[in-house]
């Protein structure tokens, strides 16, 4: 895999790409970059017709090692690697550990090995484990194995074993790389770990550097799913700022998780170059489609329209009517849902309009919100998929903004619009 960067805007915002690699030579990917999220090799709700209907273009995949773990023995048995089993083999994929969509329960610390919690419950990896299951999913590219159990309110012995175990990990996933045949020339993330703390961050970097790695993950910031959604930028910026500095330019920057768009845009203007679709997902999970304006351009003028106001993130329980996502970790969680209409509200019940007005996908071109709001209301299967396929189209389309903007010197300017949207919500 070869990276490049193109362009670097006053901002530090980066245009770059990815290229040659392996398995599709030919694919050129833009950064920054958007993930498709999957869960199980599948993208959520949608098939391999109706993500077609989504998006047409070339597109990396990320398919967490949590949500496949269980199935390794037989995609090693199949023989031609993950892409092909699923039946997506003209995508390039990626597999990081965690699905950093959904939350990772904190505190369950081993000496050598990690935990991945799967639909069968706690699994037990190390690297030598983590590495074999590698080679059986055969992926254009993955993450090492990370211990990312961090948080803003982490002791400081935490976020110094996980810098030790994450560079451990590194060196050991690195060796076994090198070693075996099938992932030898497959390009490898290392991860960089230590909390809120800069010291040990910029330990992490200095101890990672002997390594030969593709590039790099930020992690450590949150336990994924929405604690993703409420990172505080004032937290962030001064840790983040460093420890980009002590990293060198020729290798991509990637942050997990559902991040919300502001605080995405403001990732990008320090230099932040690949993210996932995590964020999309959720809102559908929870009967949200998305409406923040996703672009400067006339023909996608921002929503003018009165939208429900939204007052500040209010606590819920993951799993209620109301809220969100079912699994055996629910838990109370702030949601903020000002970038989002909530389809399951009454308010709907009639309105004739589509989801976003002027929006191309094909929900707003064929369904309304009133039809959308009684398929959310009456638990139809149709709803999260024509939510899905919205808000993955919006959030596709929100990324080219993205990158024309810092083309053209108007990141701020898309900021400042979103900022605007946001208030008038509030108001």
């Amino acid at each position: 895999m070869k990276f490049t960067v193109s362009s670097v805007a006053k901002s530090t915002a980066r245009l770059g790409s990815l290229s040659e690699f392996t398995r599709i030579p030919d694919a050129v990917l833009e950064t920054p970059l958007l993930l498709l999220h999957t869960r199980g090799a599948s993208v959520p709700h949608l098939s391999y017709d109706l993500l077609q209907m989504v998006s047409t273009e070339s597109h990396i995949l990320q398919m967490p090692l949590v949500t496949l773990v269980e199935h390794t023995k037989n995609v090693k048995t199949f023989g031609k690697g993950i892409a092909e089993f699923a039946g997506l083999k003209e995508y390039l994929n990626y597999v990081p550990v965690q699905d950093s969509g959904t939350t990772t329960p904190e505190g369950y610390h081993e000496k050598n090995s990690i935990s991945l919690w799967t639909r069968g419950g706690r699994k037990l990896i190390d690297p030598q484990t983590y590495i074999t299951c590698i080679e059986a999913l055969k992926p254009d590219m993955f993450q090492a194995i990370v211990d990312g159990d961090t948080t803003s309110n982490s002791s400081m012995k935490r976020v110094k074993r996980s810098v030790d175990d994450t560079v451990k990990f590194a060196g050991i996933c690195a060796n076994l790389k090198e070693k075996s045949e099938v992932l030898k020339d497959t390009p490898m993330l290392a991860c960089i770990t230590g909390g809120y703390n800069i010291k040990e961050r910029l330990r992490c970097i200095t101890e990672l550097k002997a390594l030969n790695v593709a590039g790099y993950v930020l992690e450590g910031f949150h336990t994924n799913g929405e604690s993703a959604t409420n990172l505080i930028w004032e937290d962030l910026e001064p840790v983040l700022t460093e420890t980009l500095e002590s990293l060198p330019d020729n290798r991509p920057r990637t942050f997990h998780g559902p991040v919300t768009p502001i605080v995405l845009l403001k990732l990008v203007s320090i230099g932040i170059d690949i993210f996932d679709a995590t964020f999309p997902w959720l809102v559908a999970e929870r009967a949200g489609a998305l409406v923040f304006p996703n672009s400067l351009l006339k023909g996608n003028a921002p929503i003018t329209e009165t939208l429900p106001s939204v007052k500040f993130p209010i606590q819920i329980k993951l799993g209620e009517k109301d809220g969100s996502l079912e699994n055996e970790n629910s838990k109370d969680e702030l949601v903020d849902r000002v970038f989002e209409i909530n389809l399951k509200d009454k308010l709907y019940f009639n309105d004739t309009r589509p989801l976003v007005e002027g929006c191309s996908c094909y929900c707003c071109r064929k369904y309304s919100r009133s039809y959308v709001h009684h398929l959310s209301a009456t638990s139809e299967l149709q709803g999260p998929i024509l939510l899905m396929m919205h808000n993955l189209h919006h959030y596709i389309n929100f990324f080219r903004s993205i990158r024309l903007a810092i083309r053209q010197d108007q990141l701020q300017d898309l900021h400042s619009t979103l900022e605007q949207f946001v208030t008038s919500r509030r108001s």
